[in-house]
Order: C-alpha cells, then structure tokens, then sequence
C-alpha cells in the first residue's frame, strides 16, 4: 500500500544559549555543532542544515571567523539555511511587543547584512507559550508563518498541528505546532520518521524536526546515512524525504484551507510565570528604563540640541534582549545563569541611569530667582498626555539642624501650592538634614515642569495619628479604605459608595507547591495550606528589629498626599511587611509588599476578593488584552487585570509580577514560589539528591508593588493601558539647581487620544522612529503633535504604526526597516 506522501526534513540543532550552563558553555558547543554541520552540508549531497538565533551566528563570526565565511558560502549554496531570523528564542508570553518587535528586527537585520537573505518563516519551538500580539508583529514584519514547538495540541486546544492564527487586530499567519519535539537523539532518526511517517498531515505534506539535541549536536553520520537509505527504501512506497527548510514545508501547504485559531498558544509551563521573581522584576525595570531613556533622549536633543550617547542605549537594549531568552526571563536556568542575568541587566540599568539623568538635565530650565532655603525641583513626564502623579524627590537641606525643630516645606507649582508632605528618607540620621518631599503635580504632556519647595520651619516634628480603635479608616474624595487592626487586612475599599472588595481581602495566602520551576505537570496551584497572620506586638518589635513591642497594625505615615498603613504579619518561619498607601485625592490604593521568605516548595499569593461572583477577568497582553481563564488555571499577563462585573471595574497594576489566577470572582496575584533551579520531572523518578541542602529559588527578601483603582467598567478598561504605562515608565522629580534662565525644555510631543500609546521614539541613522499603538477594541483616530508637525493618525483596533520624522517630516513608514526585501 503506498503512502503517497511527503516528509520534509529539517535539520536543526537545538542550542540553549543559557540554562544548565552559562553563556560560554553554550558558546563552545555552537563553535562544535556548526563546524561539524558545515561538514556534513559540504559530504552529504543534498543535505541542508538549518538554524536560527543571530546571537549565535554573532558567536561564531567573533570566536571563528574562517567558520563564519564558510557558513556564508554554504548559505550562498543553499545548502545551510539561515531559518528563524531572530535575535534569539524569546519568552513569548511576559516580553512586551515593542521587545518583541526589537527581537525580530535586530535578528534580521543582521542576517540581511551578513547573509544577504530573509527568513519568511518565524521560529520558536522552545518558549514556552505564544501570545496572540505576536500575529501582528510577524505580518508586519514580512513573515508568512510561524513554527512553535509547545504546548500540545490537547492543552492548547488548537484544532490541529496546522492552522491559521488570528492575532488581536483580526490579522492571521499559519501556524506548524510541531508539539513531538524538535530532536531525534543519537542514531535515532529512523524511529522519528516512522512516527511522522504515521501522522496525516496537511495535503499529505509532514513537517519533520531532527537533530541529536539537546545542547548542541544537529546532525550525525550514523542519522544521515540511515536517512539516504530510508530515501531508498520508502521512496518504492510513496513516501518521499526531502532535506528541506520550514518555508519549504509551507509552501507546499500553501493551498490548504487552514482551520481558524483565535486563543493564545498557551498555558504552557505555569510556574515559569512566577519562578526567579528578581529576574521578572529587573527585566520589568530594564524594559521600562530603556524605552522612557529613548524618549527622553529623543526630547533632549530635538529641544535643546544636546547629543545622546545612543551606543549605550544599543548595549542597553542588546542586554535586555539577551536576558528574554526563553530560559533565563521564565526562571528556569540553574543559579549561577540567574546571578549572571542580575548582573547583566543591572550593568544595563547603570548605563541607562546616566543617559537618563544627562537628558533630563538638559530639559530642566529655571524660571525663578530663588530665595534663600527654596528647593527647585524638576517633575518630568515622559508621556505624550497629561499625566497627575504622586512624585517622590529626597534632597539635602543647606545646613545640618542640629537643634530640635524641624523644617517643613510649601510645594508650589505655577505660584500655586500643591499637596505635599514629607516622609521618612531612605537614610536614618537623626538631624533635620535629609529630606524625602512626596507631592501631587499634574505634568504637562512631554514635559519637564519646575517646582519650588519652600522650607518652613516647626518647633518639632508633627505627630502621626494614633489610632485606639478596632479599624483604620480613611476617607477620600468619594472613596473610603479601612483595614481592621485585628487581622490587618482591608475591610472595605469603596469608591463612590461601591465595594471593590470583601471583607478580608489583601490576604497572603500559602498554597502547597513542589520542587519543579516549570510547573511542568500542573495548570493551576489551588491548593491553599496556611496564611500569613498579624504578628504579636512582641514579634512586630522584633521583625522590625527593636527592642520594644509595638502595634503590628500601625499608621506610619500622613499627610494631604497620602496616608500609609503598616501590617506586619507572620507564618512559621517568614514574615511578611504590609503597606498599604490610600491617596485621598485620587482614592487610589498603593500596596508594598515585602516577604522574608524561607519556605521551600511552597507559593504565596496575594488574595483579592470581590463581591461579584459573575465578574469577568482580563489582563494587558502583548499589543492585545484577552479575557484570562477564571476556572482558577494559572494565568499570564503583562502590566494589569482588571476584575469586572457588567457595570464596574477594578484594575491592579504591577511591576513584573505575570501570574495570576481567578475563581468565583476572587482573584489571585501570584507573588513567589520556592522550587529547586532546573529541577527537570522525569517519570516517576525521584529528582533531588535526598542528602544534602539544595539552594531554593527566591528564598530571602523580595518585594513587590501594585496599585489599585477602580470604577466603571469601560472607563476601567479603556484607560488601563494608559494607567499601567504611567505607573510602569513613571513620571519622576529630582532636585537640581540649574545655571539656565530659559522655560523648561519639551512639552510639544502630544496624542490627543488616552488609548493611543507613545511605545518607542528614538533617534535612527535616518531622523527617528516612532510607535504609536492604539491598546483600544475599537478603530481610533488622534492628533499627533510633534514638534513643528501635526497630523492625524487613524490606527485601527489594538494596532502598531510606525512613523518616521526626519527634516520636518512626519510621515508613515514600514515596521521592519531593511535595506531591501529579499
């Protein structure tokens, strides 16, 4: 009976560039793997290798020059074939699209340059799940299919191992899921193409991976001699093995009528949403720090003629692309590679630092003679609309007070006074010396705008409230928050007269875990075992490492701006301090928390129950917002959820925490978790030694933030975007007596529209590139301001536009800029 189909083969070697090793391993065995696959490319008629990463093909073009000449000829040839086209294999699910895009774009600029060639087909068949805004981005990017390797078709739901994916904006990219792996092992090959040789297929056309894999090792001579027997022998049964590349596979399925698929690629590995916190967290600032510094960057020199170091912000960005590979961002590298990635990143985050402050100086202007004692203060808004924030900005007063008064200050802002008050500064000497002054400012769009602190001066420090009765109550305007002092939890939060929350809710909760980073046999960690309890007064003194008791539910701070609520709180041997931040004049909620955590294999969660049972979950996803699943499966998403029922909304900001989960309108904000480093399940085996202490991911102190509003639904969902950028590349204020006379610097970058977003503008070889994106389900139009220039942008539901300004010219551009289209 002949079979009459077709088995493309792909050859690959799969490479982790960090995991069980560090980079230099990695290193070594791509230098190994490649010379031995140009062997066999130049020995096997017919054979063609295929790989992928630019950082790689980077590797071998600074270690082995004469190597990376001959895999340029064998390219010539067609006979090594550059596939993928990105920088690297990325985490998929957490990086942002404006990261995402940078990866596609830095991957194939280099190869166009070096290899003269275009990948068409997308390749990532290791990360670990796929977000829908990747659909747009591809397209966009010139790609006309996508190869992934997980989760399987049964956990993801997609109607097959080929199909049309629809991203957010309603575009589609056929999609190969080739969930039986991407290697073969040692003289194994055989055994692989029997199993592709049982599969369907699409038009009786099989994609087949293989490769010795795993770390280096693509092909061998005992597979490709098995392979040109099998030719041989299969061929007289109409089975045909052709040496291919992916776009070969697609073109030949090109055809087909593709069933549609418009969910993510997804769950896959929940624990990597979670696991090597730090790792989420520093990417999270990175991330935030390198497009803010680019815009600002950009401001300075298009309104002060300054010139920005941008080889840094390039080393910045290269940096952060490199730590979204799909082992280090999801946390599942051994320790060292996680020590390295801090490292790295936050070498990044230094050099940012200093093109951010050297920006930023060249945008203050001051208006004012000052009088003695008067502090200017300079609030930069790096965003294209209005924005009012609470700002923070420690100074030094000219003289140490070495009496008992204390010096408080007037902020005023356009010969106005504003709400301030000053708070505990980050250093602990008891002077009246350093100060940090906490303000409420609204910022113009783009702009850095000047403000004055006046000193006066107090017979004393002011006394905080004390608080004798059972609860905490703080009233703003038109909201309340109130924690009970016996529990130290939030027993309402009401804006408007509307409960956000039920009784109890800020809860930590213990939920039994296990040793695995991955989560690689579980969809959901429902399992609650303890939760953290209000510590005694005598154990509240001695976490905070006093010698007397003290209240463990207190108030710490207050003023006009902000109140600030402390709970500290205990379970076994971890604790866990609570502040909670109510702002009056916005009924926002800030929570900051910190955990000393050291209980292995366990998870916290941070509990937030509301009153609407019925209520819908979303969350930020990549250039996209989805309804996550709210059976209590763990869920990913980026920079906010929102809870809501038909008519409220109640949105939650953070800053690099990704996992969650929702049930019966409760939701939980998944904090930490304390597995093994790369603590692989295999079968039934047991898989830590049982003799020795093993280190523990995120055992120790870690902190985490979030802020929380709420109000009508749409306006809640609508504006959350524009929320969460705020509060992620947030407005900042530093004090600085500057020698200039003229106004402050910049003001005239503005978007009329809240929903459209500012993702990129930085300087190009050809003027500079700007994103705009429209996070709204519905098609937008906007005045854009820039400059000298205005137009009108229409961008339609959730999509990216890229416009180019060089000369006094503002106009649209292509999203990829090569030199040419191969």
């Amino acid at each position: 009976m002949r079979d009459n189909k077709t088995l493309y083969l792909v050859c690959n070697a799969h490479l982790d560039l960090v995991w069980q090793w560090e980079w230099h391993e990695s290193l070594a065995e791509a230098l190994s793997t490649f010379r031995i696959a140009a062997a066999f490319c130049e020995t096997y008629d017919g054979f063609i290798f295929n790989h992928n990463e630019a950082k790689l093909y980077q590797w071998i073009e600074e270690y082995d020059p004469p190597l990376f000449q001959k895999i340029q000829d064998l390219v010539q040839k067609g006979k090594w074939h550059i596939m993928g086209g990105w920088y690297l294999q990325p985490d998929c699910v957490m990086s942002s699209g404006e990261s995402i895009f940078r990866q596609m774009e830095k991957g194939l600029n280099y190869f166009r340059e070096k290899f003269g060639c275009r990948p068409r087909t997308a390749i990532n068949v290791d990360s670990f799940g796929h977000d829908r805004g990747l659909v747009q981005l591809l397209r966009k990017s010139g790609y006309t299919s996508y190869l992934v390797g997980r989760p399987s078709l049964e956990v993801c739901k997609a109607p097959g191992p080929d199909f049309l994916w629809e991203g957010y904006d309603g575009t589609c990219i056929p999609v190969h899921l080739a969930a039986e792996g991407y290697n073969s092992g040692l003289g194994k090959v055989r055994r692989k193409l029997e199993y592709y040789r049982r599969q369907e297929g699409t038009d009786n056309s099989v994609l087949a991976l293989w490769g010795i894999g795993n770390h280096g090792g693509g092909p061998s001579k005992e597979d490709l001699d098995e392979i040109s027997l099998l030719q041989k022998e299969w061929e007289k049964e109409g089975v045909q093995l052709i040496h291919s590349t992916p776009e070969m596979y697609f073109d030949s399925i090109s055809g087909s009528e593709l069933p549609l698929f418009d969910r993510e690629i997804g769950p896959s590995m929940p624990g990597c949403y979670t696991s090597q916190v730090r790792i989420k967290q520093t990417h999270c600032l990175l991330e935030n720090m390198l497009y803010q510094t680019e815009k600002l960057l950009a401001a300075a020199e298009i309104f002060t003629g300054m010139e920005g170091d941008w080889e840094s912000l390039k080393q910045a960005e290269e940096i952060l692309l490199f730590n979204e590979f799909h082992d280090i961002l999801p946390g599942t590298s051994v320790q060292r590679a996680e020590d390295a990635a801090l490292r790295e990143m936050g070498g990044a985050i230094s050099l940012l630092e200093k093109e951010k402050t050297r920006a930023f100086m060249h945008l203050c202007r001051q208006t004012e003679k000052l009088e003695p004692g008067v502090i200017p203060i300079f609030a930069c808004n790096p965003h294209p609309w209005p924005v009012k924030a609470v700002l923070e900005c420690e100074f030094q007063l000219q003289d140490q007070g070495w009496d008992y008064t204390y010096t408080d200050f007037e902020v005023r802002y356009q010969g106005e006074v504003i709400p301030s008050q000053l708070e505990k500064e980050g250093s602990s000497i008891p002077l009246d010396w350093r100060k940090r002054l906490v303000f409420m400012a609204d910022i113009p769009p783009f702009a850095t705008a000047a403000l004055y602190a006046y000193p006066k001066v107090l017979t004393g420090k002011p006394e905080l409230p004390q608080t004798i009765e059972s609860e905490i109550r703080l009233e703003g305007s038109g909201g309340e928050l109130i924690i009970d002092k016996k529990s130290g939890l939030i027993s309402s939060y009401r804006i408007d007269g509307i409960s956000l929350f039920c009784p109890g809710a800020a809860r930590l909760v213990v939920i039994a875990d296990n040793e695995d980073p991955w989560g690689m046999t579980v969809n959901s960690f429902p399992e609650i075992i303890g939760e953290f309890t209000p510590a005694s007064p005598e154990q509240a003194g001695k976490i905070c490492g006093l010698d007397k008791a003290i209240d463990p539910v207190h108030i710490i701070e207050h003023g006009p701006v902000r109140t600030v609520v402390e709970a500290i709180f205990l379970y076994k041997r971890s604790a866990a301090i609570v502040h909670y931040k109510f702002q009056p004049i916005t009924n926002k909620l800030d929570l900051e928390i910190h955990l000393q955590w050291n209980e292995p294999n366990h998870m916290v969660k941070l509990s937030l129950p509301t009153p609407w049972k019925d209520a819908e979950c979303w969350g930020q996803k990549m250039l996209g917002r989805a309804r996550l699943y709210e059976n209590g499966t763990e869920n990913v998403s980026q920079k906010w959820i929102s809870v809501c029922n038909d008519k409220l909304g109640l949105t939650i900001l953070n800053q690099g925490s990704y996992g969650s989960s929702f049930e019966n309108g409760e939701l939980r904000l998944t904090l930490l978790r304390s597995p093994a480093y790369t603590a692989h399940p295999i079968d039934d085996r047991i898989i830590l030694p049982q003799d020795r202490f093993l280190s523990r991911i995120d055992i120790g102190e870690r902190s985490f933030l979030f802020s929380i509003h709420g109000g009508e639904r749409e306006c809640q969902l609508n504006t959350a975007d524009k929320e969460a950028a705020v509060y992620n590349e947030a407005p900042f204020a530093r004090s600085y007596f500057t020698n200039a006379s003229k106004p402050t610097a910049g003001g005239n970058i503005k978007i009329d529209e809240e929903q459209i977003q500012l993702l990129c503008l930085k300087r190009t070889d050809a003027g500079y590139l700007i994103h705009l994106y429209n996070s709204s389900s519905q098609p937008r139009k906007t005045r854009f301001t820039f400059i000298e220039r205005e137009i009108m942008v229409e961008l339609d539901p959730f999509e990216l536009k890229a416009l180019h300004y060089s000369q006094g010219i503002l106009e649209p551009c292509g999203l990829i800029t090569l030199q040419d289209t191969l």
